[in-house]
């Protein structure tokens, strides 16, 4: 908690609750973290309750969540990672355009035991190439 507090007042850390519309209640997170300064490379991370799985509530936040970190932060590189065994979060990341670039192996841990995690990427110039999508707003 204490480095997630340093790394927001420090203006390197965003996260952002996902709630659905007339509701306080969080049905998600997001989260975009700058990986070094100066280097224009950020890593983004999501979690959205199973429920809401398939209904496009994934879709619309990370599409808001992405043009914020290219126009608002001004980042040219944003990655993210996901396990390997996990099909929908990749499969979700490949439909919104990002770029699978590799394999880190045993790179997390979980249950005691270390696991590979997919690599994937955006570039800025391909996030603005894509087709233009309807706008919303990040609150």
């Amino acid at each position: 908690m204490a480095w997630t507090l340093r790394q927001r007042t420090a203006g390197c850390y965003a996260c952002f609750a996902v709630t659905l519309k007339g509701s306080d209640t969080a049905i998600g997170i997001f989260q975009i973290r700058e990986t070094e300064p100066g280097f224009g490379t950020a890593e983004w991370g999501f979690a959205i309750g199973s429920p809401y799985w398939g209904t496009g509530i994934f879709k619309e936040g990370a599409q808001l969540v992405i043009t914020f970190a290219f126009e608002t932060i001004g980042v040219h590189r944003l990655e993210a990672r996901a396990a390997v065994k996990n099909g929908r979060g990749n499969g979700a990341l490949k439909k919104l355009g990002a770029v699978q670039e590799g394999i880190l192996r045993k790179s997390f841990l979980r249950n005691g035991e270390y696991l590979d995690q997919v690599l994937w990427s955006i570039l800025d110039e391909d996030w603005q190439a894509k087709v233009i999508w309807g706008g919303g707003k990040i609150h």
